[in-house]
Formats: structure tokens, sequence, C-alpha cells
């Protein structure tokens, strides 16, 4: 029996903005390569999170989950195409982090979204789940290579893709009545032809996570047969790693509350992402970030548009504003403490925690009850100079006697 040592498993490492283009195309080429099969394992493990149900005849209903998968891969290879390109620095990362902590209660506005279509990727991961291996050696063959629980590796959730949602965009040829559902916490819920939200797909890194692995482990796939963690490392070589996999999709709907920010599911990462979105957005005396825009090169553009990408070629990289910015030695504090795959350590760049402040929109209107309401993220904050230990005490009031009755 194989067990992971936590020593073994890979830090997430970012490519930098400038290399985000060339992510993007490789993505698209991966999405509908013969040999990925991220969307048919979703299904075929019962892992997906927006998936569609049909009725009618046992072969048509056995058919959807399958036929759904690729509808939803030839939809993320075209919104790839037209997604604008974000990177999100390790600071900018934590604080979005530090302020999701405390969930969102605002419902999902539009507004909140940074263009209509993207790609955004993270310095360091923004959640993540434990997920068995035995389903990747499945996937390649060897249904029976090891036990259940035998292997479990953190796998991070470090990239998401999002798109308005739009189920005409998925229709299934042959299968008039498909409906889309999104899974919740509280059960399905039907994507109607009327709903309308954004779909946002998760990303992890690419590769199974063999590196993390002694070579020379051998696991069993049946009777005379055995396979080594470097023999699978090498068969994954051989069909190209990508960057990026795609781990979980969901659907925010507009109006209605985001979905209950539980542990290690895409719930906790959407608050992450949203939170992120508020933060981009606010602006004036509440703003919090710097943007960049790196531009792509000439020859790069030409390669984009022999590829089929519409998008703009410049990767946006989203920074926290000078003014709020942590400093270096804070941040390094806190990446030397973030020692595995998951989200990273962020008490030392933000001891203070930033809040959420409810702001009403229109205060005229505010008494009877017509004004709109959003949230606001005020960063977390150190008193004193910003070089010098925070210092925290409490002040506690002891009253032993009650005080002398007036005469």
């Amino acid at each position: 029996m194989v067990t992971i040592r936590p020593d073994l498993v890979t830090r997430w490492t970012a490519p930098s903005a400038v290399e985000l283009p060339e992510v993007r195309l490789r993505l698209r080429e991966h999405v509908l390569h013969p040999d990925n099969p991220d969307f048919l394992v979703r299904v075929a493990y019962n892992r997906t999170t927006v998936f569609p149900t049909v009725a009618g005849p046992p072969e048509m209903v056995a058919g959807v989950g399958v036929a759904g998968s690729l509808k939803v891969a030839q939809r993320e290879r075209r919104r790839l195409g037209e997604a604008q390109l974000y990177w999100v620095d390790e600071d900018m990362t934590s604080l979005a982090l530090a302020a999701a902590d405390t969930p969102s209660r605002e419902p999902m506005l539009a507004r909140r979204m940074p263009a209509e279509a993207g790609l955004m990727v993270f310095a360091h991961p923004i959640g993540g789940r434990d997920l068995d291996p035995a389903v990747s050696l499945a996937n390649l063959g060897y249904p029976n290579a090891c036990e259940p629980g035998t292997l479990v590796m953190p796998t991070p959730i470090v990239a998401v893709s999002w798109s308005y949602w739009t189920p005409a965009h998925l229709d299934i040829d042959g299968m008039p009545d498909v409906r889309w559902n999104v899974d919740t916490p509280d059960g399905p819920i039907p994507l109607d032809r009327g709903v309308e939200g954004v779909w946002l797909t998760f990303w992890t890194p690419g590769g199974q996570g063999w590196d993390a692995l002694p070579p020379d482990a051998v696991f069993s796939g049946g009777p005379g047969v055995s396979v080594t963690v470097g023999e699978l490392a090498d068969i994954e070589a051989r069909q190209g790693v990508p960057p990026l996999r795609s781990l979980s999709e969901t659907v925010l709907l507009f109006g209605r509350p985001l979905p209950r920010s539980l542990p290690d599911t895409h719930g906790q990462w959407a608050h992450a992402v949203y939170t992120t979105w508020q933060i981009m957005s606010q602006t004036g005396s509440a703003r919090l970030t710097e943007t960049e825009t790196l531009n792509r090169p000439r020859h790069g553009r030409k390669r984009d548009q022999r590829d089929g990408v519409t998008a703009p070629g410049g990767v946006q990289l989203i920074r926290v504003h000078t003014r709020h910015r942590p400093s270096a030695q804070a941040s390094a504090e806190d990446a030397q403490t973030s020692t595995d795959r998951r989200a990273p350590q962020w008490t030392r760049r933000w001891p203070v925690r930033p809040y959420r402040r409810n702001t009403c929109l229109n205060s005229r209107l505010h008494a009877t009850g017509g004004c709109d309401h959003e949230e606001t993220v005020v960063p977390g904050h150190i008193k004193g100079p910003a070089d010098k230990p925070l210092v925290i005490a409490d002040r506690v009031h002891v009253v032993d006697a009650p005080p002398p009755e007036d005469t």
C-alpha cells in the first residue's frame, strides 16, 4: 500500500501573466483532443455539477450524459476563444480569500462580471478538494489498480473560466427535450430556458499528480498485470499534459443568492471568484486594485487569429492597490507557511480581516424600500507603522460592585 506524504506534494506554480495566451491555445487544443477524458470522466463518475436530463427511451436517457459532456467541451473551446485573460497575483488572491472567508450575501449581480467571457488564473489556489487517484488509474485502463483510499491527493483550484449561461448553446441534436440542471447542497435545480446567469468552470493543474509519488511504486491491474507510477507518468506524457484540467462547473443565477459556501465544494470556490470580481469592480475611494494590461506581441496575435481566438490579445494583471498592499515581509512569511497545494495562509498579510459593508445606492429611497444595495469590501488594515509588529490587546472592563445610588 502506498500512502501519500505531504512533503511529496508539488506546490502550484502559476504560469506567468505573459504566458496566459499560450496557455489558452493549449487548453483549446486539449479540450476536444481525442485523448482528453476530462468531461467524459466527470459524467462517468458522477462528478458533474451541471448536467443534462431527458425523458425518453432508455437508450436516449443513457446517452444524454455523454452527449452533454461533448456539448460542454465544444462550448468550452468556443468560450476560451472569446475569453478576456486575467492574471491575479499572490496578494490579490489572499485579499479575496480573506474577504471570502465571510461569504457574500449579495445576490448575483451581472455587473460584477469583469467581462462577458473570461479566463482568470490565480497565483495561489483559491481552494481545492481531495481526489482519489484510483479514479485516474481506472481511466487509464487499470480499474483494480489500487484500493480506494490508498492514495488521496489534494487537488487545488487555480483558475476559472466563465461566460453567460445560454442553454441554447448546449442543445443536443436528436434530444429536443433536454433539460440542464445545476447541483446544489439542497438538491438539483432545473435551469429553464428563461433563467439568466453565469456559467463557471473551475480548473486544476494539469497532470494526475504522479510526480508526487515514488516512481517505483507498483500497482496491480488484475491477474498477471502490474504498472508502476513511473509507467503511468510516461503514459500521461505521451498523451500530452495540459497546463490545466477542468474539474467542475456551476451556474450562478442573476438576482439569486450564491450557493452555500461549504468547504471543498464549488460553492466555496464560487464565493472566492465572486469576491474577486467584487473587489475588482470597486472604484473611487473604495478602489482596492490596480490593473496593468500586458499586450500580446504581433506574432502572437496572428497565431491567435489562425486558431480562431476572437478575444483581445492582452492580459489584465490584477494587483492590490499600492495604498493597501501588504509588506513584502508579510507576504513572504505567509508564502513560507503555505506548504501544500490548497488555499494559502493570509493571516500575516491581513491580520485585521477584510469585511463586507452593505452600501445603499440611493439613500433617498431607502426609507420607502425602493433603493438598491450592494456589498463593498473594506480592506484589512494595520494601525501604526507597517514595518512594526502588530500588537492586538483586548481591554476588559470589570464591574464588581454596583455604583453608589444618588442621594
